[in-house]
């Protein structure tokens, strides 16, 4: 399992066209990914999931891989909610 921890920096607020990205990319990975915020934790392929958290600029969040591609995907995923 790998975890990072990012500062969400890909606009002002996690919108539904950031959470469509998020889906997308995460369907990429063999690896479950998760996104966890204020104590509650979401599925990255679940669009309604990452819609549930609210999330502005500036916000801690913690990215958790687990999987056999684990690492590439926490990497890809924290560069996506850090706008890179």
């Amino acid at each position: 399992m790998t975890l990072k921890e990012v500062v969400f920096g890909c606009g002002e607020a996690l919108t539904p066209d950031v959470a469509a990205k998020l889906t997308a990319l995460a369907e990429r990975y063999a690896a479950k990914l998760y996104m966890e915020c204020a104590g509650k934790r979401v599925l990255l392929d679940s669009l309604i999931g990452i819609l549930s958290v609210e999330c502005l600029r500036g916000t801690r969040l913690t990215v958790i891989a687990d999987g056999p591609d684990e690492q590439d995907a926490a990497d890809a995923v924290a560069e996506a909610l850090e706008g890179r």
